[in-house]
């Protein structure tokens, strides 16, 4: 049976070419087109993967990657953030999301205060290239 993936994107041409990269490797899926939808989506499929895209109206990838990661029975579920972000803003996010984690909790990134985040297990900066997509996933999904 073949693996399902979570695509949650708003941009349908983003979609179309995330689910057409994964049919062609023998995935199955299922799309989202915001954070709200995502996590009903996460909660009912179960999926083994979850590409994130960011910025989306209703509720962001930002967003929806917290709730997820604060969720026990969903945290465990591994998200390749998939977005444009650095384009759109000029900002580098993947230092802003994955900062220098503390010695002992390598799981966790640092803030300051009583917050703390979990890191994504992979970020891609959109254009992605197909191969490099495939090779994350099947690194990820243990395949």
């Amino acid at each position: 049976m073949p693996k399902k993936i979570l695509v949650v994107d708003d941009e349908p041409d983003s979609v179309s070419f995330l689910e057409s990269v994964l049919e062609e490797n023998g995935y199955d899926y299922v799309s989202a087109g915001d954070g709200v939808e995502g996590l009903k989506l996460a909660r009912k499929e179960k999926p083994v993967l979850i590409l994130l895209d960011l910025i989306m109206p209703e509720k962001s990838g930002i967003m929806m990657f917290q709730e997820l990661k604060s969720d026990p029975e969903m945290r465990k579920i591994p998200v390749i953030v998939v977005s444009g972000i650095s384009k759109v803003t000029g900002v580098d996010f993947r230092d802003f999301v994955i900062k220098q984690a503390d010695k002992d909790e390598s799981e966790y990134v640092g803030t300051t205060g009583d917050s703390r985040y979990t890191k994504p297990d992979v970020f891609m900066e959109k254009p992605i290239k197909p191969d490099e997509l495939v090779a994350k996933i099947k690194e990820i999904v243990k395949e």
